[in-house]
């Protein structure tokens, strides 16, 4: 019977998810980690391979370069980035095209667990709210409920503590307090927030 350690494939490895896993998965101690990244030289790829991180070079864009990373991999966390430059101009078409694919191939490649970072449908059941940075995510998660992956998770990280300030404006009062100015959101509105680089992990 073998007694190596699981491999874990972590997407955005250098990023406030994918960050947020890597280091929860190295405190753990219990899995072998391959990150994936583009770019293997920057200071963030660097400081997870003098953890002794596996560094793996790959673009999830390109079909190939997916296959290879997730081969060998018992268990693979995956988030793609509606804002990202490669997924721009056609962000929702080509964030569909990523995660299918990705699915594809964790199939093919036998994955034994595929943790994927969804977002929560919002156009069905008469919701009908057009935040279209959601829809893409959202279609790869049904499309991952057909494939037969022995296990699967689905996580939907909610608003990032982080956007506050660069999207939405801080307010300093006189009484010592500060606002947050967040648009189209009634008085009574509850908005979960959390902080994706230390909380995504953990999950």
């Amino acid at each position: 019977m073998s007694t190596q350690k699981p491999l874990v494939v972590v997407s955005g490895a250098t990023g406030r998810q994918g960050g947020s896993v890597v280091k929860s998965l190295i405190a753990a101690g219990k899995y072998r980690i391959r990150a994936i990244t583009r770019k293997p030289e920057s200071d963030q790829a660097k400081a997870l391979a003098a953890k002794g991180v596996e560094v793996f070079k790959a673009d999830l864009a390109i079909k190939e370069d997916v296959k290879k990373a997730l081969s060998g991999a018992d268990i693979a966390f995956i988030v793609t980035n509606f804002w990202d430059s490669s997924i721009f101009p056609n962000n929702v078409a080509e964030e569909e095209r990523q995660g299918k694919m990705i699915a594809d191939v964790a199939k093919e490649v036998g994955l034994k667990w595929l943790l994927y970072s969804s977002l929560p449908e919002t156009l069905d059941g008469g919701l009908n709210y057009k935040v279209v940075h959601f829809y893409g995510k959202n279609r790869v998660e049904k499309y991952i409920r057909t494939l037969g992956i022995p296990n699967v998770t689905f996580i939907y990280v909610s608003v990032y503590a982080s956007n506050f300030g660069p999207f939405f404006p801080i307010i300093n009062k006189d009484d010592g307090t500060s606002e947050f100015v967040i648009p189209l959101v009634k008085e009574d509105t509850v908005v979960e927030i959390c902080d994706a680089e230390t909380d995504t992990g953990p999950l």
